[in-house]
């Protein structure tokens, strides 16, 4: 039986964590279109996810943007949509990521300023990843993840939103209060996109 979302505790990530909290979004990752298709060539994906996570988490720890249940079984990344203008450039845009794809990131920077295109404009807060643990997974750690960004969301009166290229994830993020804006077929031949927003 699974714990409620109550029993779990949900903390600050900590840079400490990094090694931990990069294997375990690279391997949550491996199947996700949406890392998938900008990268390319998906051999050895968990290994490279895990690379890019890492350069990503770098920053975002730093930051306090990474909150995470149990000894690294689950974590989230929410981004207040206000950090992008603070940053000289966004995490996700690291020449070192790009360089993990198999055309130098000439994919992954036209997708991404796609999916960019489509954020909201007003405050919000994004759920830009989440990753469970397989040994952790119906547990209650992804929804207690996400029920405590919005909780925050809630707190400074913003909505909150999302973009995931797995379709089996979209009832996920719908049980939680999300509903569907947009579904879009990605340009280029990419991967089929759900948009989803939550409002307080």
């Amino acid at each position: 039986m699974g714990l409620g979302d109550s029993e779990i505790e949900v903390s600050l990530a900590v840079p400490e964590q990094l090694a931990a909290l990069g294997s375990l979004f690279g391997r949550a990752f491996v199947n996700e279109p949406m890392m998938c298709w900008p990268m390319g060539d998906v051999r050895d994906a968990a290994t490279r996810f895990t690379r890019c996570f890492s350069f990503f988490l770098e920053i975002v720890l730093q930051l306090g943007l990474v909150w995470e249940a149990g000894p690294a079984l689950g974590a989230a990344a929410w981004v207040p949509s206000g950090q992008f203008e603070r940053w000289d450039d966004h995490p996700w845009n690291q020449r070192r990521i790009r360089g993990l794809a198999d055309d130098g990131g000439v994919r992954y920077d036209e997708f991404w300023r796609w999916v960019d295109s489509r954020s909201p404009q007003e405050p919000s807060l994004q759920l830009d990843s989440i990753a469970v643990d397989p040994s952790a997974q119906g547990r209650g750690f992804g929804s207690a993840l996400i029920r405590h960004g919005l909780a925050r969301a809630r707190s400074a009166g913003i909505g909150a939103f999302l973009s995931t290229g797995t379709e089996r994830n979209v009832a996920i993020y719908s049980r939680c209060g999300f509903h569907v804006t947009e579904v879009v077929e990605a340009p280029g031949g990419g991967p089929r996109i759900w948009f989803m927003r939550w409002d307080p």
